[in-house]
């Protein structure tokens, strides 16, 4: 299997630390590209042209990070996506926060990078903001049940956090949040947070 990922989309870090996580990162080559430069080819594996994409020896190319994750899950050595029942049903709505505040933050990265000045969009920007406030406070909330052996939620949450950090270092949530920085804290020193750290 090939994993093709940007080493700056929080999605395809998403897919790096699960396949970590769960044990296939052994079956995975990695290759880089640089999606916004529409590499020839890259469409044919993914045709919305954005990372991670998996091409599988079983089947045609996976695309969108949820997706390719639940496959590597199915390829890996642990379960990191829980079995039917309460527990799966935390994960998920973990990752729906997660991908919340991921897909807000990429919006309000892209209108800063397309539109300068009195063209910037701010009321857009401020509905962004006010989507990632709002699901920072859910996961505040509910913290404790990040806690426990890891799973796809877990490390969801943990990649939407290292995106904040990367791309919106300026913007503090951590402050009003203390039991969201604790663990994410410790979730941080994680070898597969470490390993997939856009920043290093």
């Amino acid at each position: 299997m090939k994993l093709i990922y940007a080493a700056a989309s929080p999605y395809a870090r998403k897919a790096r630390v699960a396949a970590i996580e769960c044990g296939a990162s052994d079956k995975l080559d990695i290759e880089a590209v640089a999606p916004w430069e529409d590499p020839a080819g890259y469409r044919d594996v993914n045709p919305v042209g954005k990372v991670p994409a998996l091409v599988r020896d079983d089947g045609p190319p996976l695309y969108q990070s949820n997706l390719v994750c639940e496959y590597l899950d199915s390829q890996g050595t642990i379960k990191i996506y829980p079995d039917p029942g309460p527990a799966r049903w935390t994960a998920l709505r973990q990752i729906a926060a997660a991908d919340g505040i991921l897909d807000a933050s990429v919006a309000e990265r892209m209108e800063g990078m397309f539109h300068e000045g009195d063209a910037i969009a701010t009321k857009f920007i401020d509905r962004q903001e006010l989507s990632v406030k709002m699901a920072l406070d859910q996961l505040e909330a509910e913290a404790t049940d990040l806690d426990g052996p890891v799973t796809i939620g877990q490390v969801a949450v943990a990649c939407a956090l290292g995106y904040r950090d990367f791309r919106f270092a300026e913007v503090d949530w951590r402050d009003s949040r203390p039991k969201l920085a604790a663990w994410f804290a410790e979730f941080a020193q994680r070898p597969s947070m470490i390993e997939t750290d856009p920043a290093a």
